[in-house]
């Protein structure tokens, strides 16, 4: 589905905090899409490291635990989107063409 949309040239994928944190020091990225359970680190935590040390990175938290707890807290700390996967993952593409 995303790589479909003409603006994007290479995807990425990290299966663990760790793998994310490294492609974070290693990649130039424009955009993470981000789940808040990971098998060994919070994607909070993850969320945390991004707005604090990469601010031009736009991130779209994309999870089931859709809260409205875990919402308000992701976009308190600074994501751009929070995408509920049960109900709201056919947006990703439009969300991701706004910033092409």
């Amino acid at each position: 589905m995303i790589r479909d949309i003409d603006c994007v040239s290479d995807i990425f994928i990290a299966h663990n905090g760790e793998t994310a944190l490294k492609n974070l020091k290693d990649l130039h990225l424009d955009m993470v899409l981000l789940d808040i359970h990971l098998p060994d680190k919070s994607g909070i935590e993850i969320l945390e490291h991004i707005v604090n040390n990469y601010p031009n990175i736009k991130v779209i938290m994309v999870t089931n635990k859709a809260s409205q707890y875990y919402r308000g807290l992701c976009m308190n700390i600074g994501a751009h989107y929070f995408i509920d996967k049960s109900k709201e993952f056919e947006m990703i593409p439009s969300i991701i063409e706004t910033y092409c």
